[in-house]
């Protein structure tokens, strides 16, 4: 895989670390970085909740990891059809074996600076993955948001670690809201949902939100 020179840092930096993960941990919550099945539970649920998974739609999963935002969708009996890509190897040849008798699904090792999407999909889902701390996050983030922007027909639909916690980890990118909602309203689109209302643990603030892009018809 060609890497783009800008954000070559960044790509080398997520997809070396992400490889090491799924080596350590295979099919488990730890690979992806979340806490428990609970809390990776809740996140799906609050980021599906705004497409129609049971009419036959497209769903790009950007960051899909070992996919299972699929395993998600599956139970709730998606009839789409479904890709997912990312920049870890490891994670990707772990979702092949997992759903290769699957129809309609597709996985690839894919960087979109260096290989654009060539098909449109009605919906585009990133779950976690601009949350790493790297050294130009908003930047890479933006750009693949234009990018992904292009290539969907109805919404795109995101997480963030939210700027409004009460503890921050160094090895991780809290975003401010505002920043974002302001951005997606000047360069991107003038109709968008932010989220920062749910919890994903008991007893604790929102420490992330989702945000929702919607393409102009």
């Amino acid at each position: 895989m060609k890497k783009n020179k800008k954000f070559s840092s960044t790509i080398d930096q997520l997809s070396v670390h992400y490889d090491l993960l799924v080596r350590k941990f295979g099919d488990d919550v730890k690979s992806s970085q979340q806490s428990n099945n609970e809390t990776r539970e809740k996140r799906l649920i609050q980021l599906t909740k705004y497409i129609e998974i049971k009419k036959k739609c497209t769903i790009l999963d950007f960051g899909c990891g070992t996919g299972y935002l699929y395993e998600f969708l599956k139970k709730k009996k998606f009839k789409g059809k479904y890709l997912g890509i990312d920049i870890s190897n490891e994670a990707i040849s772990l979702a092949k074996k997992k759903f290769f008798k699957q129809k309609n699904v597709t996985f690839v090792t894919q960087d979109i600076f260096t290989q654009p999407l060539k098909k449109k999909f009605d919906y585009i889902i990133i779950n976690g993955t601009f949350n790493n701390y790297t050294e130009d996050n908003w930047q890479w983030m933006i750009k693949c948001l234009e990018l992904l922007f292009r290539s969907t027909k109805k919404k795109i639909i995101f997480n963030n670690l939210s700027s409004y916690v009460d503890y921050f980890d160094k090895n991780l990118f809290y975003l401010d809201p505002l920043k974002l909602f302001d951005y997606i309203k000047k360069k991107l689109s003038s109709k968008c949902i932010l989220d920062h209302s749910y919890a994903l643990k008991k007893n604790t603030i929102p420490y992330e939100f989702t945000t929702v892009i919607i393409k102009k018809i």
